[in-house]
């Protein structure tokens, strides 16, 4: 029986659904810091204002949410463009460890899982 689904398609499916949740948590999260919110704490901001970061994560949840847009609907620079998000990712959660460790190392995990994922899902629709 023939799949009507291409090599890795389980895996982009998993980074475009990682991605909208991602997404849409950055989003709420930032909406939150630009509005202020009292469960929000500022004391542990070392760059700029709580403001500031909460525009950085509602801009960073929307490219992450074109990033899933893309990759579900069968985009041909979804994977890459998934890829690079996923980099950026963890990076960023690489930086922030010593702040929140386990939360920082459970997103490099999935971002990582990301990364392979794609790149397989690439490289079994290359050959």
């Amino acid at each position: 029986m023939e799949s009507r689904t291409g090599g890795g398609s389980g895996w982009v499916a998993f980074a475009g659904i990682m991605f909208v949740i991602a997404g849409c948590a950055n989003v709420i999260w930032g909406i939150g810091a630009i509005a202020d919110k009292a469960y929000l704490s500022d004391n542990g901001v070392l760059f700029a204002s709580l403001g500031f970061w909460g525009w950085v994560a509602v801009i960073w949840g929307a490219i992450v949410l074109y990033g899933s847009y893309l990759l579900l609907t069968g985009s041909p620079s979804g994977r890459e463009v998934g890829i690079v998000l996923a980099i950026i990712s963890a990076v960023f959660w690489f930086i922030a460890l010593p702040v929140l460790p386990i939360f920082g190392l459970t997103a490099i995990l999935i971002d990582s899982l990301i990364i392979f994922g794609l790149c397989s899902a690439s490289a079994s629709t290359a050959g």
